[in-house]
C-alpha cells in the first residue's frame, strides 16, 4: 500500500505540471541599433603630415595606446598616432619612415587623458594599409597576408 502511495502521489504531482498552462515571455524591449562605442567610423578625418618618428615599442607607461604609434607633424602639431600591435609586423607590414609624408583616415580618441589619433588606414609612398577594421579592431598579420595574397591572385580565392 504504501508503494502504491508513492507512486499514485508521484504520478499526479507530474500530472499537474504537465497540464498546467505554459505562457513564453514577451518582451516590451525595444530594438535597436548598436553603435560601437569605441570607434564611431562616422566621425572619420583625414590628416596629412610627415612622419617625424617611428615608435615601434614605446617604454611601459609612456603610451597612451598598446602597439606602435607615428608621431606626424600636420599643420595643427605633432599628432600622436596609434597603429595598433599588428601594423609593424608580418608580410605586408606598413612601411614607414621619419621623414615620409603619410596621409591617415581615422578618430581622435582621448585615452588616458592623451589625445591619441586611432589610425585605420594609412596611405604612404603609394601604398595604401589598411590597420584596422570599420569598428576599430586591428587586422591580424594573418589576416593582412590573406589579403595581400588574393589581391596579387586578382582577386580569386
Amino acid at each position: 500500500m504504501k508503494w502504491r502511495s508513492g507512486v499514485l502521489g508521484a504520478l499526479a504531482l507530474g500530472l499537474c505540471v504537465s497540464v498546467m498552462p505554459l505562457h513564453a515571455q514577451t518582451s516590451d524591449v525595444s530594438t535597436r541599433p548598436v553603435a560601437h562605442p569605441w570607434y564611431d567610423i562616422t566621425k572619420e578625418v583625414t590628416l596629412t603630415g610627415t612622419v617625424t618618428s617611428v615608435v615601434k615599442t614605446p617604454a611601459r607607461g609612456t603610451e597612451a595606446m598598446v602597439g606602435s604609434h607615428l608621431l606626424v607633424e600636420t599643420n595643427s602639431g605633432v599628432v600622436d598616432t596609434s597603429l595598433g600591435k599588428y601594423a609593424l609586423r608580418g608580410k605586408g607590414a606598413l612601411s614607414v619612415t621619419t621623414g615620409d609624408r603619410v596621409q591617415l583616415t581615422g578618430i581622435m580618441k582621448t585615452v588616458r587623458d592623451k589625445q591619441v589619433f586611432v589610425a585605420r588606414v594609412i596611405l604612404t609612398n603609394g601604398h595604401a594599409y589598411a590597420l584596422r577594421n570599420e569598428h576599430g579592431l586591428a587586422y591580424l598579420p594573418s589576416a593582412r597576408e590573406g589579403t595581400a595574397n588574393s589581391e596579387a591572385k586578382g582577386g580569386t580565392l
